[in-house]
């Protein structure tokens, strides 16, 4: 039997978003891209986050892959390549606030940190699954479409693969130098931490946003679209 749709109405405004900007077929993989930073700066980046926005918005681009025809499995790709950019932004963004963390190191336990680089670790993974998750439910010219997309990724892996994995390495030697003085304990700081780096990460991905918001606009020498695809003023 075929999963059920996450539900929320956050959840649901996204996978309609995303099938709009499927349909239209503009600018779609910057478009998919902005949806999932949009609904990641709303609510949050931790994995469970992650994992229902990636797949929120892969069931919206499953519902709108028949509309173009022969076409449709370029866009699918432009629009899983949309995804793959936002979580290599996700994950810069994690990486960021988890070094300005380990900056800090009084105010967490260091299996804390830990921790968020393992989870930061699996990202790859988790978009991986949740397309193949998707796929097997989706339809059938969802599935032909995703089936293209993943033996592609089977073989040359994800766009963000690699970056991934130095932000990680990067990261765990950063945490294997952070000296021992200063550090409390788990039950001192317990919850403190996904909390803190959850607002890092938030003010981070805000500026991110800002910015490409700002060289869309440079590009087309007007306002630029918001999350949502509408014109700004």
């Amino acid at each position: 039997m075929a999963e059920e749709p996450e539900n929320g109405p956050d959840l649901q405004n996204l996978r309609n978003a995303v099938r709009d900007a499927v349909e239209s077929g503009r600018d779609l993989q910057a478009r998919v891209r902005d949806l999932m930073l949009a609904a990641f700066s709303s609510s949050g980046m931790d994995p469970s986050r992650i994992r229902e926005v990636t797949r929120a918005t892969l069931e919206g681009v499953g519902a709108s892959t028949a509309f173009h025809g022969a076409a449709s499995g370029e866009k699918a790709q432009q629009a899983v390549d949309g995804i793959q950019e936002a979580l290599m932004q996700a994950a810069e963004v994690s990486s960021l606030a988890i070094r300005e963390a380990a900056g800090h190191a009084s105010e967490f336990a260091r299996s804390d940190l830990r921790h968020a680089v393992d989870e930061l670790a699996s990202l790859e993974k988790l978009f991986l699954d949740t397309l193949a998750e998707v796929a097997r439910s989706g339809s059938v010219t969802a599935k032909a479409g995703f089936a293209d997309i993943q033996r592609h990724l089977q073989h040359s892996g994800s766009a963000f693969g690699e970056q991934l994995a130095t932000h990680v390495s990067t990261l765990r030697q950063l945490l294997s130098q952070t000296g021992q003085e200063g550090l409390q304990s788990g039950a001192q700081v317990a919850g403190k931490a996904a909390e803190q780096l959850g607002r890092l990460a938030g003010a981070l991905l805000a500026g991110i946003r800002e910015g490409l918001a700002d060289s869309a606009a440079k590009h087309t020498g007007h306002g630029g679209r918001d999350a949502g695809g509408k014109e700004e003023s």
